[in-house]
C-alpha cells in the first residue's frame, strides 16, 4: 500500500470515528428530548389488537409533568386520550398511538421503523373495568419488559374531600375536591354537568367527570382540552402481546413488582439491560469500544445488543414516578 493510500485510509478511519461520535451525540439528544425515561417502548402493531368495547365519548387531556424530581424546573408534555364505552374506559397517550400507527405502516410496507421524535409519549395503557371490577395497567420498562397488572375497583385509598369552591373549565361549572393517593396530595376539579365517574390516569370516584387534576407540587398536571361525543363509535383496543396476560390474572404481575423493576432500571440500568437480554458495548469520546459486556441472561445471549457511552457506565437515571408509594 502506498503512503498516500495508507494516509487516506487512516483519514477515512478517523472520519468514521468522528461520524460515530456525532451520530451518538445526536441520538443521545433525541433520546433525552423525546423519552425522558431514557428508554423506548415496545413497537406495538395496530393490526394485532383485540377490541374490548366501543367508545361513545372521547375526552382529551394535556399532561405537563416533571420527569426528574431533582430538576423541577424542567417539564415535559404529553397528550392523553380517555375513551369511554358502555362497560370499559381506556386511558392512553395520543403520541404513543401515533408511534404505533407509524410502526404498523412500516411493517406493512416492509420498511425499517424509527419512532417519531419531538414529543414525549408515556407508553402506559390503563383499562377501567377490564376484566370486570378490575383496573388493568400495561406498561413496559424496556423492549423486553412488558408489565401487566390488575388492581381491584374501586381503588383503595382514593377518598375525596369535596368542597364548595367552584370555577369554570371549558364552559362547565366545576367543584374542587382533594385526596391523598399513593404518596401525592391531589387537587381535582370535576363537573356534575357530565355525570360520569371518570378522569385522567387513575383519578376517579367523583360524581362527575374530572376536568383538571394536579398534585400539590405541580409535578403532574392533567387538564381537559376537549370533550367529544362520538357520532361513530370508536373501538377500545388492547394489543395482542398484552391481552392473554390481562385476561388471565395468574399470568400478570403486581403493581409492587412493576415499580420495583422501574426503580431498579433507573438506579442501575446497565445491570437491568444485561439481565433481560442486552449485551452492551461501551465506547469513549474517541468512538473506540473500550468494553464489551455479555448479557447475564443465557436465554438471550448474543441475541440483542446496544451501545452506551463510558460516562453512562455507572450512571443513575433520576426519575419521578407518579406513584410514590
Amino acid at each position: 500500500m502506498s503512503f498516500n493510500s495508507d494516509f487516506n485510509y487512516k483519514k477515512m478511519i478517523i472520519m468514521e470515528k468522528k461520524i460515530i461520535i456525532v451520530i451518538s451525540i445526536l441520538l443521545s439528544c433525541v433520546a433525552s428530548y423525546s423519552q425522558p425515561k431514557h428508554y423506548r417502548g415496545i413497537d406495538r402493531k395496530l393490526d394485532k389488537v383485540k377490541t374490548l368495547d366501543m367508545a361513545n365519548m372521547r375526552i382529551s387531556y394535556s399532561l405537563e409533568f416533571v420527569p426528574d424530581s431533582t430538576e423541577s424546573q424542567k417539564k415535559w408534555k404529553d397528550s392523553k386520550i380517555l375513551l369511554i364505552g358502555d362497560k370499559i374506559q381506556h386511558f392512553y397517550s395520543k403520541y404513543s398511538r401515533m408511534q404505533d400507527s407509524v410502526a404498523t405502516q412500516a411493517k406493512q410496507a416492509y420498511r425499517p421503523y424509527s419512532p417519531p421524535t419531538g414529543e414525549c409519549a408515556e407508553r402506559y395503557d390503563i383499562y377501567y373495568n377490564y376484566p370486570e371490577d378490575k383496573l388493568t395497567v400495561i406498561d413496559n420498562i424496556t423492549i423486553f419488559q412488558m408489565h401487566v397488572f390488575n388492581e381491584d375497583l374501586p381503588i383503595t385509598k382514593l377518598e375525596w374531600n369535596i368542597t364548595s369552591e367552584t370555577k369554570t373549565i371549558l364552559n362547565h361549572l366545576c367543584y374542587k375536591a382533594s385526596s391523598n393517593f399513593r404518596g401525592r396530595k391531589w387537587e381535582a376539579w370535576f363537573t356534575m354537568e357530565i355525570p360520569i365517574n371518570a378522569g385522567p390516569w387513575k383519578l376517579r370516584g367523583l360524581p362527575g367527570l374530572i376536568l383538571k387534576a394536579s398534585d400539590e407540587r405541580n409535578h403532574y398536571v392533567f387538564e381537559c382540552t376537549g370533550i367529544e361525543k362520538l357520532k361513530q363509535p370508536e373501538p377500545i383496543i388492547m394489543y395482542e402481546a398484552a391481552y392473554p396476560a390481562a385476561s388471565n390474572p395468574k399470568h400478570t404481575g403486581t403493581r409492587e413488582y412493576y415499580y420495583q423493576s422501574l426503580r431498579e432500571f433507573h438506579e442501575n440500568y446497565v445491570n437491568s439491560l444485561l439481565s433481560i437480554g442486552y449485551s452492551i458495548r461501551v465506547f469513549n469520546d474517541a468512538g473506540d469500544i473500550v468494553e464489551h459486556i455479555e448479557t447475564t441472561n443465557p436465554r438471550e445471549k448474543m441475541s440483542w445488543g446496544t451501545t452506551i457511552h463510558l460516562r453512562d457506565r455507572y450512571r443513575k437515571i433520576p426519575y419521578n414516578p407518579i406513584e410514590l408509594e
